[in-house]
């Protein structure tokens, strides 16, 4: 897990470097009192662990030795720009993950036994999230931003086994208070789109027992539409 975050880091990096060069390739400097007041962000979003609780735990005293990190899934966000530097945003993302494996499933009752069989585990993170964005607008391209956002977030989890031996699955769902801390940066391409690069904190405090919070990397790119 901790080669998939180096990977999803160095990739936001290179985005962002890949996006500059190309910005600056066609500089244009912009108004300094314009500022629109709605933008609308799209864009592919990917979710790493930034912590060490990879486990997911199941009510009925199951586990599985996997997180809700996910390389698939994307981003939407709207902000009202109430100021040039300062906006309301309303932001969902949605991460997915589906493995199909095979390896060792065990049942212990109380003795266990361990057998060699395919299993498929799905993991699924929406967040719904809002709060202020942070503009520092200037006359160039290049507007770097930050945000504090508050909400809930959905997680999911199920794992499910065949068989020959053994057949059975467990599901598990929480719906709890979740934040994105964090911000990046937008390069003006035309007058009503900037390419967009961003990274954010995502802790996520699951309410269940069988839970604990969630420590997660949110990275996205995308477009802004003003």
């Amino acid at each position: 897990m901790t080669r998939i975050m180096n990977h999803l880091t160095h990739l936001f990096f290179c985005m962002v470097l890949v996006m500059i060069s190309g910005a600056l390739a066609m500089a244009q400097t912009t108004p300094k009192d314009e500022y629109p007041k709605v933008e609308v962000f799209v864009g592919y979003s990917a979710a790493g662990t930034a912590g060490e609780n990879q486990e997911i735990s199941f009510d009925n005293g199951g586990r599985i030795g996997a997180g809700y990190a996910s390389p698939t899934g994307f981003e939407i966000s709207a902000v009202r720009n109430w100021t040039r530097h300062i906006g309301l945003k309303g932001d969902f993302s949605a991460h997915f993950n589906n493995n199909n494996e095979r390896g060792p499933v065990s049942i212990c009752n109380p003795a266990c036994t361990t057998v060699t069989q395919d299993f498929q585990i799905k993991r699924r993170i929406y967040n719904f999230l809002a709060g202020p964005e942070f503009k520092a607008r200037n006359s160039t391209r290049f507007t770097p931003f930050a945000h504090v956002l508050g909400g809930v977030a959905h997680t999911s989890a199920s794992f499910t086994t065949p068989g020959p031996t053994f057949n059975f699955s467990l599901d598990r769902s929480d719906t709890s208070f979740a934040m994105a801390l964090g911000g990046g940066l937008d390069i003006r391409a035309t007058k009503r789109v900037s390419f967009r690069a961003q990274m954010d904190y995502n802790p996520i405090f699951q309410n269940s027992t069988a839970g604990g919070r969630r420590d997660l990397v949110r990275i996205s790119l995308g477009a802004l539409f003003h």
